[in-house]
C-alpha cells in the first residue's frame, strides 16, 4: 500500500486506543523525504510518497490505512547539540557562528538543535558558548537555511 498524504499527529488524536496502532522508526534525515519505503513494528510493509509540497514527516505523524488502522512516525532518538542562548544578542552571535559552518538546525523554543559535530564541539569551546549533548527525538527535521551566498 502507497501512503500519499499524513492524516493526522498523535496529539490530535482524542482516544488512541480506538485504532490498531502500528509504528515506523525513522532517523531525523528521513522526515526531509518525500518517498520512503517503511516497515512497521509488525512487519508490515508500506510505501511513503507524499504528493503534497506542503507536507512534511514529524514525529508522531499519522496514515489512516483504513477505519481501524494507522501508521504512526515515530522519530528514533539521536544525540545532538543543544545550545540555549540567554539572551537575543547572543542568539545572533551563536546563529551567526553557526551559519558559517553550514551545518543544518532546528531552532525551537529558544534552542538551537544540530547533529553532534566535532568542527562545531571544538568552535562551542573555542568561543566558551554553553551547550550540552543529549539524546533526544526532533519533533521535525535538521534543515539548512538556504541562504545562497559565496566566502
Amino acid at each position: 500500500m502507497i501512503l500519499t498524504a499524513i492524516d493526522s499527529n498523535l496529539d490530535e488524536i482524542d482516544d488512541i486506543t480506538k485504532y490498531h496502532v502500528e509504528t515506523v522508526r525513522l532517523n531525523s534525515d528521513d522526515l526531509n523525504k518525500r518517498i520512503l519505503r517503511v516497515t512497521t513494528d509488525h512487519g508490515n510493509d508500506y510505501g511513503i510518497r507524499l504528493t503534497s509540497e506542503s507536507e512534511a514527516l514529524r514525529n508522531g505523524s499519522i496514515f489512516f490505512v483504513d477505519d481501524h488502522n494507522i501508521l504512526v512516525i515515530a522519530v528514533r532518538s539521536e544525540e545532538m547539540i543543544i545550545i540555549k542562548p540567554s539572551t537575543m544578542d547572543e542568539m545572533g552571535e551563536i546563529a551567526h557562528l553557526l551559519g558559517n559552518t553550514h551545518k543544518p538546525v532546528v531552532v525551537e523554543d529558544g534552542k538551537i538543535v544540530l547533529e553532534v559535530d566535532p568542527t562545531v564541539v571544538d568552535l562551542l569551546n573555542k568561543k566558551d558558548i554553553d551547550y550540552e549533548i543529549k539524546k533526544i527525538k526532533l519533533k521535525k527535521a535538521l534543515k539548512h537555511v538556504d541562504l545562497s551566498h559565496e566566502h
